[in-house]
């Protein structure tokens, strides 16, 4: 079954590091990628992915504040979203939790650590 996964990033390089690393899953999904928050929100308009990635250091709108505002949108309400950075201490995490954030993952330092946490997540 494929899935759909949706990354919001301001970084493009980590779009494409996202994407490589899913290609190493073997799974079957179709990635669409945000780089900002409200360009993430105009494409869950009319998109219902299966699983949402989140940074949480972004520019104009960060990260918290986007899992609160894709948390308002009753149609994905439910889609599983882990917020997904390269530093978060305990208090953010615990935060974003609270805004109903499934998990939050430490942007892992190689491309085939975080295949295999990606293989985890969506297989």
């Amino acid at each position: 079954m494929q899935k759909v996964i949706l990354l919001v990033d301001d970084d493009e390089d980590e779009h494409e590091i996202f994407l490589s690393a899913l290609h190493h899953t073997n799974g079957t999904y179709t990635f669409i990628s945000a780089n900002s928050c409200e360009k993430a929100i105009h494409l869950l308009e009319n998109l219902e992915p299966d699983y949402i990635f989140i940074d949480v250091n972004m520019p104009r709108t960060n990260g918290m504040t986007c899992l609160e505002e894709i948390k308002k949108l009753k149609h994905v309400a439910d889609v599983p979203v882990y917020m997904y950075s390269t530093g978060m201490n305990a208090h953010d995490g615990e935060k974003a939790l609270k805004l109903g954030a499934v998990d939050y993952i430490i942007k892992p330092n190689s491309l085939s650590s975080l295949s295999a946490m990606l293989k985890k997540i969506i297989n």
